[in-house]
């Protein structure tokens, strides 16, 4: 095992310490990921630093094993205090080195991120994503929603979708078309015999809902043609690039997100525009 090591260091069986050392030193500056732009370059250097942590430590063995099935050989085979303790050193010494080797794969996938196209991408996404949740939360849940004077045009009832379609025409003579629910508790309420008013999104222009003129917007129908119908959806999934925002770094959460939340969220902001589009 330990002439794999060095052989991937150059070195032929028997090298000394101080050769191992001044391999590693000079391949660690050949392969680093900020020196060698190479994509093969990353493995080359995790390939290199995993041998040089296994032949400087001379306590570190492969394979071993758990505390507990070195508890129950010292029960078994009577081992002394000392051997016990000496093997207890040998599985804390690998969880240690286990724990720099996974560093350093992060931190290297960190630096690759950061010089590559995907880290850009991934910046610029979560930005644009952010702000068109911001938008929509602003737009539905904090500003008061326009009340236009209209009235009915046509409605007609849709047995498939067991809803009722109502043709809506503003003082502009402009047509607007939304969806009542039947089981709106709203709707029980709702005189269409008494003058209509009209409810927009102040930024979007969303048609919210309709409700009578003599009432306030929390008697409002809803409107299940509206973007807002999934408003919980479009707001939760395209804040979750603040996690990306926070966690950058040379950290798994942060490599993790790049890829994960990037591209969900590019899905996200891809039905939104095409519902915005096609609807």
């Amino acid at each position: 095992m330990r002439n794999r090591y060095l052989k991937i260091l150059g070195l032929k069986p028997g090298a000394e310490d101080h050769q191992i050392k001044q391999a590693y030193r000079k391949l660690a500056k050949i392969y680093h990921p900020d020196i060698n732009n190479d994509p093969n370059s990353h493995q080359l250097f995790i390939k290199i630093n995993e041998a040089y942590a296994k032949l400087t430590d001379d306590n570190l063995v492969d394979d071993i094993p758990s505390f507990k099935e070195e508890y129950r050989k010292k029960e078994k085979q009577n081992l002394s205090k000392e051997e016990f303790e000496k093997r207890m050193e040998w599985a804390r010494n690998y969880a240690r080195m286990k724990s720099i080797k996974e560093d350093r794969i992060v931190k290297i996938s960190f630096i690759q991120i950061r010089k590559s196209i995907m880290g850009r991408f991934s910046l610029i996404v979560s930005i644009i994503s952010i702000a068109i949740a911001s938008i929509i939360l602003i737009d539905y849940a904090i500003l008061s929603p326009e009340k236009i004077e209209c009235s009915i045009k046509d409605r007609r009832f849709d047995s498939y979708l067991n809803m009722i379609k109502l043709e809506i025409l503003n003082p502009s003579k402009i047509t607007h078309v939304i969806s009542i629910d039947l089981q709106d508790p709203n709707y029980l309420n709702l005189n269409l015999k008494e003058p209509i008013s009209f409810y927009k999104s102040p930024i979007l222009k969303e048609k919210i809902g309709i409700s009578n003129s003599s009432e306030s917007v929390s008697r409002m129908v809803f409107n299940y043609e509206s973007l807002y119908v999934s408003f919980y959806f479009y707001v939760i999934l395209l804040f979750l690039p603040i996690i990306t925002l926070i966690s950058r770094g040379p950290n798994l959460v942060y490599i993790l997100s790049v890829y994960f939340i990037t591209y969900m969220s590019l899905i996200v902001m891809i039905i939104f525009f095409l519902t915005m589009l096609f609807r």
